[in-house]
């Protein structure tokens, strides 16, 4: 049965209980195994404006070809050896780690902002449109901008 629940509950009971962690790491290094890319996220909105502008300034595309050697629970921007978005990473993916514990710090902080959960395959799709279009766009202006030089 399943059981409704806050992150913030999640998070207190991460630093007042021992939870034991299921440890994919390599010498203490994360191994980059994308085990812990979850699609499902619970971040800020400046979060995903930040993880948007990055999207679209480096035309970085959602890992679909991954869908066939994992399931759509995993995250749209670890391409099955890194994260593309490591720099503008969520705090979630920051600080969550299979072999360690976040700080009481990392707790405070993640409880006390507002976040919500969000699949980051939707998020990822919607970059995805609007890159698409702003790029059919652009081609339209350039084609049309001949047509005139050609005239």
């Amino acid at each position: 049965m399943a059981v409704k629940t806050t992150l913030k509950e999640i998070l207190e009971k991460m630093a007042t209980e021992k939870i034991e962690l299921t440890d994919k790491s390599i010498c203490g290094k994360c191994s980059k195994c994308g085990e812990c890319c979850s699609n499902f996220l619970p971040v800020t909105q400046r979060e995903i404006d930040i993880i948007s502008e990055y999207v679209i300034k480096n035309k970085i595309r959602p890992q679909k070809q991954m869908l066939i050697m994992q399931n759509r629970l995993s995250c749209p921007y670890h391409n099955g050896k890194k994260c593309l978005i490591y720099n503008v990473r969520p705090l979630i993916c920051k600080e969550f780690y299979c072999y360690k514990m976040p700080t009481i710090e990392t707790i405070k902080e993640l409880a006390n902002e507002k976040r919500i959960t969000v699949n980051m395959w939707a998020i990822a799709e919607e970059i995805d449109k609007y890159v698409k279009y702003e790029e059919r766009y652009i081609k339209k202006v350039l084609f049309m901008k001949c047509q005139r030089n050609s005239l």
